[in-house]
């Protein structure tokens, strides 16, 4: 149903209020102030109306309303203007993500604590299975005797990692020329696409060390075949024991068990999206253990594929905010995300 001017007023200033304090919303509140122009009187009988109508909802007893989920549906869907992050704000978060270009891991990570820190919800980027078949570099890097650090960089920046074991005798400057030689051999291909020429160049920098030839064959196969795979980074879990909503224990320590599991967490955003950012309130969540929460959610361009990022946060959400700054965030990343697929 439409609502008239004043209504929506009241309802807005209501959500605001509420998001803000986490306490219901008398009229002499809404009458104080300067936008309003309307005696807490007629207020009164506007909140009646809106509560009549399930906009609103009178907790207990109290002379407040709060209000419903079907008024933040309202208000999201008729009233609400997105806020944005600043052009200052953006320009630092695409200088932060650029200085780390050439490690796709660190460039989600900083994502997702920065979604966090700006909007003080839990973040999250679903990873789509990346589907990579180059390398670009390979390292070993020593860790102390009989064992070192396989680090591969791949075509789209994706730095996989997995520590292996070596003979005790091969020195760093035997690792590091290994390394060199599997980059070189293996620069701009994949393990599918080697020729027995390339295989023989291996097996004769490798002619003492059969082993640990086979054992990186190995390695780097598992790698890559393993990042193929969904993947999801989470960040801001503590953030939701500062909302008053979560102060029960029982209740806290439910929806960190939901959110803490990965696949349940994959569960409650839709299995295909496109750049807009969506928003489901409480029970619009199909999961009844989720419907304690909302969750702001967009799809995420990654070359040909698409990943997921969102905030998962109180029903009482600034969706203003969350929708917003996902919004400008989606938008850097992308352009990032371009920039290290030229």
């Amino acid at each position: 149903m439409e609502l008239d001017e004043r209504k929506k007023k009241i309802l807005e200033s209501i959500i605001r209020d509420y998001v803000a304090t986490a306490e219901p919303v008398g009229s002499r509140a809404i009458a104080r102030k300067e936008e309003i122009h309307l005696s807490a009187a007629t207020i009164r009988n506007e909140m009646s109306d809106l509560e009549q109508m399930g906009y609103l909802e009178q907790p207990h007893t109290s002379a407040g309303r709060i209000p419903s989920q079907m008024g933040l549906r309202y208000f999201v869907d008729c009233m609400m203007t997105q806020e944005t992050l600043t052009e200052q704000e953006m320009t630092s978060l695409r200088n932060s993500l650029l200085q780390q270009i050439n490690n796709w891991n660190d460039v989600v990570q900083e994502v997702v604590q920065f979604l966090s820190r700006m909007t003080n919800y839990v973040s999250f980027i679903i990873l789509p299975a990346l589907r990579f078949e180059q390398i670009r570099n390979i390292q070993l890097v020593p860790l102390q005797e009989g064992l070192a650090l396989l680090v591969i960089v791949t075509d789209m920046g994706v730095v996989l990692h997995q520590k292996i074991p070596v003979a005790s005798s091969i020195t760093p400057e035997e690792l590091q020329a290994i390394a060199q030689t599997f980059s070189r051999v293996l620069r701009g291909r994949g393990l599918n696409s080697l020729h027995r020429s390339q295989l023989e160049i291996l097996k004769e920098q490798m002619l003492k060390e059969k082993r640990l030839l086979d054992s990186l064959l190995e390695t780097i196969d598992h790698l890559m075949n393993n990042s193929r795979e969904e993947k999801i980074m989470i960040n801001g879990l503590m953030n939701i024991i500062n909302e008053p909503e979560f102060k029960n224990l029982e209740q806290l320590r439910s929806i960190l068990s939901l959110l803490e599991e990965q696949e349940n967490l994959k569960r409650l955003v839709p299995d295909s999206m496109g750049s807009e950012v969506g928003i489901r309130i409480g029970k619009e969540n199909k999961e009844t253990d989720s419907q304690q929460f909302s969750l702001v959610f967009s799809g995420l361009r990654f070359s040909e594929q698409i990943g997921k990022i969102g905030l998962v946060g109180p029903i009482r959400m600034e969706y203003w905010k969350a929708a917003g700054t996902l919004d400008s965030v989606r938008a850097v990343l992308e352009d990032i995300l371009d920039e290290m697929n030229r």
